[in-house]
Order: structure tokens, then sequence, then C-alpha cells
């Protein structure tokens, strides 16, 4: 195991193994005119394309050593400076050398006002809130971003399309390719930077440090390491890195006013990292060029589907065989950090039994019964489809909930699945006229045998592996619901499926044309969505899930099936977005790809978190949240208001807001079991350490009474625990 491990790591293979596929690729596509490879100049292109964002990569990876957190901000924490010094030189006609000392300053600036102010605050969070936190780190970075264009449009005229001059003077051909100015400065300035950074890695006493807390980050620290300290450096390393990657790629191409780090490049980046187990950064380097050159030969030979495709089969074969089964502390320790599940307690059985806790449950179900059956008709039209839309993506975020809260799996490109899902009960209302409960069927049949086909291969990994996969799956299958990209499939799968098309029947009735009744059944099945999970977690599956969630090992010397458990899992969780997908596109009367893309991937994601992984009503929340936010806040405020929001919401209330409510509720218990002379150990159990002293006062009043002691010395005893 150990051979083929260092066999794996050689940079040497990945790129030998991406020459291959591109010589594949190429002798099977129909433009192929002559030879085995492609011609020179577009593999140097490729090269050139891998050499741009090999850096972000790079970033990528050593953020992961420092803090075991996926950094989905590498690209925009090196877009603000780029655009700044960009900016400087095209509005201001400044020289590009010195702008470019003035972006890395900022670079270095913005890397440690991010760490300070954003990722400390999560310094002892599970590693999955810290990789939430990134997206809205990103989306504050493309607000900040958006407004520096604006600021130099108003001030000097228009930046949009405006080039960089080029900062060499060098011009050469190969074949029918031609480079200049900006395909050298990676050739010379990417290498520089990395050798650059292995002296500082491997001669530096700060190096040697980074490379130590990356280990055992708990273990540096009682050496006497300053962790907090090498973190910020470690963000600045990767803020400077990407500063240089968004700058070259502003030279290459046109002035970027948005984040370009899309799923392929995203993509490209993770499956790089996973080759090289996040430790090998020659292999990563290696793997991105190598993947960058089989990308753009495919770019310029192949249609965008088959490229999509392919991509995302290679990377999905890149996971399935080269798998982590490593058995040491480090890597237990690493997975084990992404669990951020806090589950909401039951009501204590010492109180479900009194008339005023039953009658205040009983209440507050009675008010939000009320408020949901009665929205739609005091709702404006408008509002009502916001609603349905809320329901809906409540339902996918329940099955969040049992893949990622219950079952420890992370999935970044959750999203593909549902658009598979809809897309087979589109077929099924348009071509064959089903009834939309038979659709509903057809889909949950389709997304859970689909989430289950993409996961199979992640579940002989540990760690991200469900992630990559299920990003890769957003780019394989996201031509099924573009018209532009596959026209063939809409011409003979959904000729009739467009706007002006009626929602299916129910029942065989034409019922659920009206916006209100279809708000009524997304509401039913959301409920039966909510009790089928309650129901799961409840059986002995559920529990075999949180078990092998908590230690797997542990849970499989039990003789619990950890693949079947986990098989059921993403069935289950396949099953539900599939509805939910399903019941979007029953909802538009039609398939839209914004909505079911790599961005809504992400939101899903960030949804179940801020909601809470171990809440059912959490994920709820979360939706209800999320699309507020972004139906009142429309356009670039948007990105700040739900970037900053997320920060907010998480730093508050790192169990989100079901945990939140949890607490809440479970306060008010603990004062009115007090007030009542109830003893709740539960309760009990979860007071924070001011209120020690009083919990232990309680247990020496239960021992009092068990003893029959005194009054005198109950009083005694409650003396000597007092502060």
């Amino acid at each position: 195991m150990n051979r083929i491990r260092t066999f794996s790591n050689n940079p040497i293979v990945p790129f030998a193994v991406c020459m291959l596929l591109v010589s594949a690729a190429h002798l099977s596509s129909p433009l192929n005119a002559s030879g085995p490879l492609p011609s020179l100049g577009s593999m140097l292109q490729g090269v050139v394309l891998g050499l741009i964002f090999s850096p972000i990569a790079v970033g990528i990876v050593l953020i992961y050593r420092s803090s075991r957190a996926i950094n989905f901000a590498q690209a925009a924490i090196g877009l603000v400076p780029a655009t700044f010094a960009s900016l400087l030189v095209i509005v201001w006609h400044w020289n590009y050398w010195f702008c470019m000392i003035i972006g890395l300053l900022a670079a270095i600036l913005v890397g440690a006002i991010v760490e300070f102010a954003f990722v400390r605050r999560f310094f002892d969070a599970p590693r999955l809130i810290v990789t939430v936190v990134t997206i809205g780190i990103a989306q504050i970075l493309l607000f900040l971003n958006i407004e520096i264009n604006n600021l130099f449009s108003t001030s000097r005229g228009a930046t949009n399309g405006s080039e960089l001059p080029k900062p060499i003077g060098l011009k050469f051909g190969i074949g029918t390719t031609n480079f200049d100015g900006h395909d050298v400065m990676p050739m010379i300035v990417v290498p520089i930077l990395f050798a650059a950074l292995a002296v500082f890695l491997r001669k530096s006493s700060f190096g040697q440090g980074v490379r130590a807390a990356a280990e055992r980050s708990d273990r540096a620290a009682l050496l006497g390491i300053p962790v907090r300290r090498l973190q910020m450096m470690v963000w600045i390393i990767a803020t400077v890195l990407s500063y240089f990657s968004m700058l070259l790629y502003a030279g290459r191409y046109q002035l970027p006013r948005a984040v370009p780090l899309g799923p392929e490049t995203l993509l490209i980046a993770l499956a790089a990292a996973h080759i090289s187990r996040f430790e090998k950064l020659p292999t990563v380097v290696a793997t991105t060029i190598g993947l960058s050159i089989f990308n753009n030969t495919m770019l310029l030979e192949w249609e965008p589907i088959q490229r999509d495709f392919a991509l995302a089969v290679v990377v999905i074969t890149a996971i399935y065989v080269v798998r982590d089964r490593s058995t040491t502390r480090v890597a237990a320790g690493s997975v084990s950090s992404w669990q951020a599940t806090r589950e909401v307690r039951k009501v204590p059985q010492e109180l479900t039994s009194l008339g005023q806790v039953r009658g205040a449950r009983w209440g507050l179900a009675a008010i939000l019964f009320a408020f949901v059956t009665s929205a739609p008709f005091w709702l404006p039209p408008s509002k009502v489809f916001l609603a349905i839309t809320i329901g809906i993506f409540a339902i996918i975020g329940v099955s969040l909930v049992i893949l990622t809260g219950w079952a420890g799996q992370v999935s970044l490109g959750h999203m593909a699945v549902a658009s598979v899902a809809s897309t087979a009960a589109a077929i099924a209302t348009t071509r064959y006229g089903t009834d939309i409960t038979i659709a509903l069927l057809i889909a949950a049949l389709v997304g859970a045998a689909f989430l289950v086909a993409i996961g199979l291969p992640a579940l002989r990994s540990s760690g991200l592996s469900l992630g990559i996969t299920t990003l890769a799956a957003t780019l394989a299958v996201g031509y099924l619901i573009n018209p532009v990209w596959a026209p063939w499939f809409y011409k003979k799968y959904l000729p009739i499926f467009d706007g002006n098309t009626q929602r299916p029947t129910l029942f065989g009735a034409h019922v659920l044309t009206s916006d209100i009744n279809f708000y009524f059944f997304v509401f039913a099945v959301l409920i039966a969505t909510i009790v089928m999970a309650k129901g799961l977690r409840r059986s002995r599956a559920g529990r075999a899930l949180i078990a092998l969630r908590e230690n797997d090992r542990a849970a499989m010397s039990y003789g619990i099936s950890g693949t079947g458990s986990k098989i059921m899992g993403l069935a289950f969780s396949g099953a539900f977005v599939g509805l939910g997908g399903a019941l979007l596109v029953f909802l538009q009367n039609d398939i839209f790809f914004t909505q079911f893309n790599f961005d809504k991937g992400l939101q899903v994601f960030s949804i179940v978190v801020v909601g809470g992984l171990g809440s059912i009503g959490g994920a709820v929340s979360g939706a209800v949240y999320y699309q507020l936010v972004t139906y009142f806040l429309p356009g670039e405020w948007a990105f700040f208001a739900t970037g900053f929001g997320l920060f907010i919401v998480l730093w508050l209330v790192p169990g989100g807001f079901g945990a939140a409510a949890g607490d809440l509720r479970n306060m008010a218990l603990r004062s009115y079991a007090t007030k009542h002379g109830i003893r709740v150990p539960s309760l009990l159990a979860d007071t924070r350490v001011e209120t020690a002293f009083v919990a232990t006062d309680e247990m020496i009043s239960a021992v009092a009474d068990a003893t029959d002691l005194s009054d005198d010395q109950i009083r005694e005893a409650e003396a000597e625990v007092q502060p």
C-alpha cells in the first residue's frame, strides 16, 4: 500500500496519465486531423492555463493543511487586490511593475484582515463551519470587487472589457497558435513563486512551524508554536498566491468583475488536491497543469457537453482509484473535525406530561399551523410564489440534514441530483401524461439511484470525496437542463415543456394550476418528508448512521454495516432532493439551468449549515432565511448581505438556528423546572460553567433527601459549594 501511495504521489504519474487522456480525447474527436496528439500550440496553451490556476490549487491545499477547511474564497481573496492593481494600470496609466508591487502589499493586507476579522473567530469551530464561512467571505469580497470597479468606472470612465498592457514585448507562435507577453508572464512568474514558497516552507522557522502545525495543531500549540500567528501567515501566503493567479488571469483575459473560479476550475483544483491527498505540492501543480491541458485541448476540439462530461468522468475515476484508507490518528482527526452536528434534544420525559408544557407545545404548533394555512390567502401572488420556493428548498435542506448531518458526508453539488430527478419527472409528465404523484415517485427513485451511483466511489475514500464527485456531477449532468448545450435532448424528450405548459394533474384533476393549491400541495409534501425523516432518525438504520458518523470503526466493530448504512443514507437523501427538484420544475413550468447550477448547490449547502445540520427544523429556518434575503435584496447587495449575514449567524450561533431555538427552549424549561422544584438531570447537563454551582446544589439536595439529612446539614452542604 505504501508503494502504491508513493507511486501515485509522484508528480510525473498524474501528468503522464493526463497526457494519455489528451491523446485518447484527441483521437476520438471528429475534428481530429492527424496524429495521436493535438498541436503543440494548444498543449502549450493548456500549460499556460495550468500555470495560471495552479497557485489557486496550491493555496487551497495550504489552507486545508493548516486549518482542515476548504477555502471557497481562494480566488476572491486575490481578485480584490489584483483588480485594484489592474485598474491603477488601466485607468490611471501607472507603471505595470510598480502597480504589481502595490497589489502585492494590498494582498498581504487583505489576507491578514480576512484571517483576523473572519477566520480567527472560528478557530475552535468544526471545519465544516469554517468552510461555509469562506463561502460568505467570497461573497463579501465579490461585493467589494464590484464596488471597486464601479468606483473607477464612475471616476475615470468604463473599465469593462479593458485589457492590461503587455508587460513583456516578447511574441512567438507555434503553428497556428500565437503567444504574447501575457502568455510568457505565467511561465516566468509562477515557477519563481513556487521556488520561493518551497524555500520558505523548508528553510525558514515560520515554514517549519507551518508544517508542524499542519500535522497536529494541538500538539504544536503544546510545544510552544504560535499556531494562530502561523495561521495568519498561511492565509497571507494563500492570498499572495491567489493575487498573482488573478493578475495573470486579468492579463490573458479581460479584467474580471466576478470571481473566475467557476466549477470547472474549482473541480480541477480540488481534484488535484485530492489526488495528492492534500500533501504533495509538486503533485498538485503537475495534476493541475495536466488537467488544464486536457481541458484546453477538448475546448478546442470538443463540444462543451463532451468536455464537461469527460472532465467529470476523469475526476470521479481518479477519486475511485486514488482512495485514502489512512488509519492514522491525524487522518481520523481530519475527518472528524468536519462534524458540525449538534442535534436538538427532545423535551425531557419528566416534563412532557405536565399540562403547562403540553399546552405551550400545542399552542405554538397551532399558531404555526394557522400562519402556514392562512398565508396564501392574505399574501400577494409574488409572495405566495416565494413561500412555495421556501417550502421546496426546505425539502432539499432535509435531504442534506440526512446526508451531511446524520451520515457525515459533504455534498457540494447536491443540486445535480435534483436536476437529473426533475428532468425524469418532467419527461414523465410531458411525454407520458403521468399524474404528479407518479412523477414525484419517479423523481425520488431516480434521485436515490443517481446519488448512490455517484456516491459509491466516494464511500471507498474518506473526507471530502463525495463533495468532489457531486461537484463533478454538476458538470456532467448540466447539459440535460441547458437547451443551448443539448438542443437534441429538448427536441426529443421535452418538446412541449415550457413556461406555458399546465402543471401535472393530481389524481386526474387539474387542481394544481392555482398557486394557492400548489402551495398546499408542496407543504403537504414537506410535512410528509419531515415525518419520514424523523422516522428514519428514530429507526435502527438512523441510529446506525449516527454511530458511523461519530466513530465508524467502533460502530463496525459492533456489527454495523458501514457501507450498507451509508448507501441507505445516500438513497434517502437522493430521494428527498429528487422530490424537491421535481417540485421546483413544476412550480416554474420549465427547467432553468440557473436553478441547478454550481452556485445554487453551494447555496443549499450553506442553508443547511446556517439552519443547523442536526435539526430538521433548522433546515426549514435556513431556507426561510436565505430565500428572504435573496428576494428582498437583489443585485450586488445580496452578495454582501448573504455573505456578511452568513458570517454573523455562524459566529453568534455556531450550531445554527436549530441549535439556538433548542437552547432557548431548554432555558425556558430549566427555569420552569427550577421554579416548581422539578429535578431534570438532562437539562442540568446542558448548563454552562456559570450555572455549575446551581447544578451541584440540586445534586446535594437530592442526596440529602435520599439519606434523610437534617435541614442544618443540608445548609452546611449548600454553603460548601457556594463561590
